[in-house]
């Protein structure tokens, strides 16, 4: 008897309990085999930002705190790692030692923060409770991408799965960043996840529940309040599903009266996105007035670190333009988005094979007039592809001079779609070409 023959006659909450503690224990095991926890055997991502939560894990542990709430701080002089050093060797602060950060809000800190006092109940060493929390990290960024390819298996199957969890497993810039403390790569997938859980309840239930609508914010609120950085990133990502189910009941069932239901809930979820956003702003903007004490001197601090991320004019950020941006991450840019031992695959080569196989697959798709059966895979595919593009556009000034971090933005979510999209399109190719006509079937 086929395994999923009993599992699925398991009652469903059951099953769902079951298929997290699989995702959860595997997550582990992806963390432990490639020492994605390790101090230092897959390198750094961006160690200029983490002092920010090592200073405010020290605030908790002594005690201590700092104005503007549970914001990142510095010591004295910016991102010099002095924090991690005192967090590793257990050294005694002072509260005066360190400076508030205002250009985030620093959720992660304060999490961390008190995660961090629960493994000193146990573990009175530094640096082994920061192998414990890089461990957790990273057990959660596996955790909400094999989360994501059960939803690929579901709607492609178990090849396009494994090719979607290969795609982070030997991806270099991901395996150095999830374990980074400040940046939390986890959380850059919670609105994702948020609206794929929306469309799967809607498919089920056949109309979207409000609280579905409330993740979905509260998924872009938690990842705002760690970081507003490519923000626009995300919020492309969490419509992605949403665009996918529009286009496949318009172009494939041609149903345009549940087209019409799917392009409300696609607005609906960019509403709740934005709601999401503005409570961030909100919670950010009363941090701020805590640590400057009038509203007049935060909104002068908020306004100053938006306009120097978020290209408004030529005259207000640094003067470089779209085109010489987009020329530095698609043609300068060299550094391999995956890696399989000696062999690497960069941008370019990785856009062209995608485009060249799309080509082939629609000419035998038009063919047979099944073209439209390629709209949904298209649109997951040009929607992964400006999720990371327009940050480059929205903050070109940002982008330019941060090419240690924008690279990363291709995993969110081009290099896995593109892979996802060579597995369906050559099992569709093969389809096409090998399985004979029905005629031809009948006349035998």
């Amino acid at each position: 008897m086929p395994i999923h023959q009993p599992f699925s006659r398991l009652p469903v909450w059951l099953r769902r309990v079951l298929t997290l503690l699989a995702v959860m224990v595997l997550a582990a095991l992806l963390t432990h085999w490639r020492q994605n926890a390790s101090t230092y055997a897959t390198g750094f991502w961006d160690t200029g930002s983490q002092p920010l939560v090592f200073g405010r894990m020290l605030q908790i542990e002594n005690h201590q705190s700092a104005p503007g709430g549970f914001m990142g701080v510095y010591t004295q002089e910016w991102s010099d790692g002095q924090n991690r050093t005192w967090f590793r060797e257990n050294a005694p602060v002072r509260a005066d030692d360190f400076q508030s950060y205002t250009h985030q809000s620093g959720l992660q800190g304060w999490a961390f923060g008190q995660l961090n006092r629960v493994f000193r109940l146990v573990q009175p060493s530094g640096e082994v409770r920061e192998t414990w929390l890089y461990t957790t990290n990273c057990i959660l960024f596996y955790t909400a991408e094999l989360l994501l390819a059960v939803a690929v298996w579901q709607q492609a199957g178990p090849v396009a799965a494994l090719v979607w969890v290969l795609a982070a497993v030997f991806a270099p810039w991901p395996q150095r960043g999830m374990k980074d403390l400040y940046w939390c790569l986890w959380t850059w997938l919670l609105p994702v996840l948020a609206s794929l859980l929306l469309c799967r309840v809607t498919a089920r239930k056949g109309r979207t529940p409000g609280w579905c609508f409330a993740l979905v914010a509260l998924a872009v609120l938690v990842r705002c309040m760690c970081g507003f950085e490519f923000i626009s990133t995300f919020l492309i990502l969490c419509e992605i599903p949403l665009c996918c189910a529009l286009v496949q009941t318009l172009c494939v069932d041609r149903d345009p009266q549940a087209a019409r239901r799917w392009l409300g809930r696609t607005v609906g979820t960019g509403a709740a996105a934005l709601g999401g956003m503005a409570a961030a702003l909100g919670l950010w903007l009363w941090q701020e007035v805590q640590y400057f004490g009038t509203a007049a001197e935060a909104l002068a601090s908020m306004t100053q670190a938006v306009t120097s991320r978020v290209s408004v004019s030529d005259d207000a950020v640094r003067a470089v333009t779209i085109p010489e941006v987009l020329h530095l991450y698609f043609a300068e840019n060299q550094e391999p988005l995956l890696q399989f031992g000696p062999v690497t695959v960069t941008l370019l080569p990785l856009l062209a094979v995608v485009l060249a196989e799309a080509a082939v697959c629609a000419v035998l798709l038009a063919r047979r007039r099944q073209l439209a059966k390629l709209a949904p895979l298209a649109t997951a595919w040009v929607l992964s592809l400006a999720a990371p593009v327009s940050w480059m556009v929205l903050s070109k000034a940002h982008a330019a001079i941060h090419t240690h971090l924008v690279p990363m933005l291709w995993h969110f979510a081009l290099v896995p779609v593109s892979c996802l999209a060579l597995v369906v399109m050559t099992k569709e190719i093969a389809v096409l070409l090998f399985r004979r006509k029905p005629d031809l079937v009948a006349s035998h």
